[in-house]
Formats: structure tokens, sequence, C-alpha cells
């Protein structure tokens, strides 16, 4: 009897060696899901922290969006 969950043996299935991270559920906020997408850390170290802090950025603004100023009343 295997210990793992039955959607584990799914994602294997579904990885490439390619694309390891292929099996990804998508999180349906459009800007976030753009923003893992074309999140990859290269071999340049140095840019890592950039990487990262943009995703972060796009998180960050799904979570908490700017104040929108209240609509006039008709």
């Amino acid at each position: 009897m295997s210990t793992e969950p039955a959607d584990r043996e799914h994602e294997a299935e579904t990885e490439t060696e390619d694309s390891p991270l292929a099996a990804l559920a998508v999180t349906g906020h459009a800007a976030i899901d753009a923003a893992l997408a074309e999140f990859s850390l290269s071999d340049d170290v140095h840019a890592h922290h950039d990487d990262i802090a943009a995703v972060l950025d796009v998180v960050q603004q799904a979570l908490n969006p700017t104040q929108q100023p209240p609509l006039p009343r008709r």
C-alpha cells in the first residue's frame, strides 16, 4: 500500500523532464498566474532577488489592491 496520496501519482505523470513545474496548479488570478509563468531562476543568482521581488509585488497587489475613491452619487 502506498503512503503517497493519489494526487501525487498523477502529478508525476504530468511532469516532463523539460518542465518539472508543469504540474503546479494555477491560482485563478490572472496577474499572479502570468507573473508565475514568467518566473524562472536562471543561472545568474544575482538576478534571483529581482525576479522573486517582481512576483511578490504582483501577489501583494492582488491581496491588497489600491483603494479606489468612492463613486459619485447620482
